[in-house]
């Protein structure tokens, strides 16, 4: 009887999760959020590289950012795969590209 009931369990429980599904994975929201936290620390914040490095850092610390000053721009890249640039902007304070 148990080894009849777990298999129609897990089906009516994946048959649960067809619905609207959710975009973003971990790993493109970590990127993500570096580039734009890492922008906002830098040029609206106006913290050292250092400091916004530590105010940045999350748990695993999986993305990794590139700073450009005279743009006022920031690249960050996720496990070598996912990408995200995020830029200062006056009015509206960082922003995603």
């Amino acid at each position: 009887m148990t080894r009849r009931v777990l298999p129609l369990l897990v089906a009516l429980a994946l048959a649960g999760c067809n619905g609207e599904a959710y975009d973003n994975n971990d790993a493109e929201l970590a990127v993500r959020q570096k580039a734009k936290e890492m922008c906002s620390c830098l040029f609206v914040m106006e913290l050292t590289e250092q400091e916004c490095a530590a105010w940045t850092r999350v748990s695993p610390n999986v993305a990794k950012a590139t700073i450009d000053r005279e743009n006022q721009r920031v690249h960050a890249v996720a496990l070598g795969f996912w990408a995200a640039d995020a830029r200062f902007d006056g009015r509206h304070g960082c922003v995603h590209d």
